[in-house]
């Protein structure tokens, strides 16, 4: 199944295929292609989707064990890691995005029984997850004056699986920007993953 979403906001179309095998294996191909060179830079080229909430043990191969961005990941080594999805978010005094991995090759998440789903890239991605919307954290051009304790906790698993997530930047003041190589232009992009069907051993 392929789909075309139009964005509004850039007047531009992001192209989402989806194909599902006989043993539940979804496989997902996210494309951006035309793309206007005037846009500004992107945040993140990434998918979200929420899971049910009992999915809550987390275990990856990729950077870690904390949160880490790709021009702030080198204290963050390589390995495989385990957490609950609660562990995962950091409570910035002003919330903000927070929790991303990088460098990623696998996740799972898997209930009390150990069943679940696992997420495969066909190249590293980054992802994060958390009982809150993305939008509990930036509420977009209307900045409301919430700080960590307003931050609820939702019966839900937000999930963001992402192709990369711009650097954090900010080498000598918090407003500077990352640098080039840290940076998302807007450019023909592409990326692919997997979700199957998991069972802890």
């Amino acid at each position: 199944m392929k789909t075309k979403y139009y964005i509004p906001d850039v007047e531009e179309f992001v192209e989402i295929k989806y194909g599902v095998d006989t043993n539940g294996k979804i496989n997902v191909n996210i494309s951006l292609s035309e793309i206007s060179n005037n846009l500004p830079m992107m945040p993140k080229f990434g998918t979200n989707l929420m899971i049910n909430e009992n999915y809550n043990n987390v275990k990856w191969y990729g950077r870690g064990p904390h949160e880490n961005y790709q021009d702030r990941n080198t204290s963050s080594l390589v390995g495989v890691y385990e957490s609950k999805v609660s562990q995962m978010y950091y409570p910035y005094i002003r919330p903000q995005e927070n929790g991303n991995r990088t460098d990623t090759r696998w996740a799972s998440f898997t209930n009390s029984k150990g069943k679940g789903i696992i997420i495969k890239g066909e190249n590293i991605f980054e992802f994060s997850a958390h009982h809150q919307k993305n939008s509990d954290f930036d509420g977009g051009n209307r900045k409301s004056q919430t700080h960590s304790t307003d931050i609820i906790k939702r019966p839900i698993i937000n999930l963001n699986i992402d192709h990369k997530q711009m650097g954090v930047g900010g080498d000598d003041s918090w407003g500077k920007l990352p640098h080039e190589k840290y940076q998302i232009k807007p450019e023909n992009l592409n990326y692919s993953y997997s979700i199957s069907p998991h069972k802890s051993k």
